[in-house]
């Protein structure tokens, strides 16, 4: 019983496994560690939630994200198919080929992007609300001859913080004109891959793309308005939003749905 409250989704193998029998010693090192048994626990109490991948994601930065324990123990679980695999978390609404086609670097749009507007927020079929954190920055910096995206934002919904800041990077490339694949360096689960697919940028400024990913627990996606320079979805010229809108229903959303968020607020990092 204790195994199966403190590993939480974890502890639950695949059809005729347990985590007890193919990652014993992981476990049993977990147990005796108070970070990584923070980190599972909270994972326990995201099993019952309905934004599950969510939930777990903010687990593993808030509290398993510096604790080898707790990564060597759920990359033993990955390794063994012993975590549950959820139903696709959005849907994934563009392919490479339908892209922009004068994006063609990373060297284009390097430094801070700031997301001011998104798809996935917590609705039907898109339950996890990716798209709804606060604070959300990506920072393009080229490191020892590749371009990484430092991100960051923190958990909650509608500007308001339920968490500190947390972090994360990925190695980025162009992978065809306009597509940007994110290759996660650092997450508790490997591995972990997005496709940005950039489906307007009309000004220097100003950029909607869609997503795409997947971790061994499951697909996910969603979409964002972006900006290099602005930090309030009100900032955005209405030319801009025109030329976004009409590319949305293009693809089967609405903007005007979008959620918004402010990363003006005191709480976000500069």
């Amino acid at each position: 019983m204790l195994t199966t409250v403190v590993a939480g989704r974890a502890a639950m193998a695949g059809p005729g496994k347990f985590i007890s029998g193919n990652c014993s010693t992981e476990l049993k090192s977990c147990l005796a560690d108070k970070i990584c048994r923070e980190a599972s626990l909270c994972n326990a109490e995201c099993a019952i939630k309905k934004n599950v991948q969510a939930c777990d994601l903010l687990c593993e930065l808030t509290y398993g994200y510096n604790s080898t324990k707790y990564r060597t123990f759920i990359q033993c679980a990955v390794d063994h198919h012993c975590l549950p695999v959820y139903p696709p978390d959005g849907q994934c609404l563009a392919s490479d080929n339908q892209t922009i086609k004068n994006l063609t670097s990373i060297d284009q749009i390097p430094g801070k992007w700031w997301i001011l507007r998104g798809l996935n927020c917590g609705q039907e079929g898109w339950p996890a609300g990716f798209d709804f954190f606060p604070c959300q920055q990506d920072k393009f910096v080229l490191e020892d001859g590749k371009w990484v995206d430092h991100i960051s934002y923190c958990g909650g919904t509608n500007n308001t913080c339920s968490t500190p800041i947390v972090y994360t990077v990925a190695d980025v490339v162009i992978t065809s004109p306009g597509v940007m694949t994110h290759y996660y360096t650092d997450p508790p689960m490997k591995p972990q891959t997005e496709e940005w697919r950039v489906l307007s940028w009309p000004h220097p400024d100003w950029m909607l793309y869609i997503y795409c990913g997947s971790t061994p627990t499951g697909p996910y996606a969603g979409g964002s308005v972006v900006s290099h320079t602005a930090r309030k979805a009100t900032d955005i010229p209405k030319y801009v939003e025109e030329i976004f809108r009409a590319k949305a229903k293009e693809f089967n959303f609405d903007y005007d749905a979008m959620c918004i968020s402010d990363v003006s607020i005191t709480s976000c990092t500069n």
